[in-house]
């Protein structure tokens, strides 16, 4: 389940894509002037890219620069690519007792997740995710995984078992791109979108028209580049995840700890209020034995399930 979008993959390419263009324009729009702004930057091991429109260039460079701010300090509490980090003093000791408000906060919504997704989505997943990247028997760290073993009380988090790691890259990228979304409204700005190597968030709207996004498609190494969805976004977030990256490379990010078996989806994109609810989600069904009929049952939610056949199907709330 972790670890779901490598470095090297983000590189390659976010699995969902911004139907936006990159250079930032001006234009003269009933004697006003608008503009596309768009910055782009490297963090959490991909581009993540904010595009502001009909703001002048400086109130718009500076509402963005701010975001990206927001972003950034909450990358550094949640990386645990960081033994200084707060999850990477989690990790070492095990325990942490005044734990930052915006990592707890992202372990609790991590808890409501694994809970609702009956453990399909579960964080403690990384000692299997280490043990199969070294070659390990991952027997023994199976019985690491549960978060139901992970404590929170307050600003204290601790692991009820010694070798319990937790690794949040399943969505923190979600809770990051709400964040910089939060910095950008209290700033005035209403229509942006802001594409976090795939987890995406959109408000307002482009030149009077929603923002659209189209899913990538999982055959891509196969040469097949038609997009299997193309969605408009407005006041919505986005996210996909996918085994057919780490396929191409010969190798699965994507673990589930239930250890089930069976056809699962290649790629799985959701559409929820927010982007750390659908990165999670998104990560959820690809683990999942019954991944649309749970969607269904899920308010203001909606996905597109790419299947191993190639065929794509949609739930009823897909726009």
């Amino acid at each position: 389940m972790i670890d779901r979008r490598s470095f090297l993959k983000q590189l390659a390419g976010a699995a969902v894509l911004a139907a936006v263009p990159f250079p930032a324009f001006a234009s003269m729009q009933g004697g006003m002037k608008t503009a596309l702004h768009t910055d782009t930057r490297l963090m959490m091991g991909t581009f993540v890219s904010v595009t502001t429109y009909g703001l002048g260039e400086s109130r718009a460079a500076e509402a963005v620069a701010g975001a990206f701010s927001a972003m950034a300090r909450a990358e550094a509490l949640l990386t645990r690519f960081d033994s200084a980090s707060a999850l990477g003093q989690l990790n070492t000791a095990g325990a942490l007792r005044d734990m930052p408000a915006e990592a707890t906060e992202v372990i609790l919504a991590a808890s409501r997740i694994h809970q609702r997704t009956a453990g399909a989505f579960d964080p403690t997943v990384l000692p299997m995710l280490e043990a199969m990247n070294s070659g390990a028997d991952a027997k023994e760290a199976r019985a690491l995984v549960g978060m139901g073993r992970v404590r929170i009380d307050g600003s204290s988090v601790r692991f009820e078992r010694s070798g319990m790691k937790m690794s949040l890259d399943g969505i923190a990228k979600g809770y990051i791109a709400d964040l910089g979304t939060k910095h950008l409204l209290r700033a005035g700005v209403r229509d942006f979108l802001i594409n976090a190597g795939g987890d995406i968030v959109a408000h307002g709207s482009k030149a009077g028209k929603p923002w659209k996004v189209a899913v990538e498609n999982p055959g891509k190494y196969e040469g097949k580049t038609a997009y299997p969805a193309v969605c408009a976004l407005k006041g919505q977030a986005m996210a996909t995840s996918g085994n057919y990256e780490s396929a191409a490379r010969g190798t699965s990010h994507l673990i589930d700890p239930l250890g089930r078996t069976g056809i699962r989806p290649v790629s799985a994109t959701v559409i929820a209020p927010t982007a750390m609810e659908a990165d999670a989600l998104a990560t959820a069904l690809c683990v999942m034995a019954e991944p649309m009929a749970f969607i269904e049952r899920m308010p203001h939610t909606a996905c597109c399930l790419i299947m191993p056949d190639g065929s794509v199907h949609r739930s009823s709330r897909w726009a």
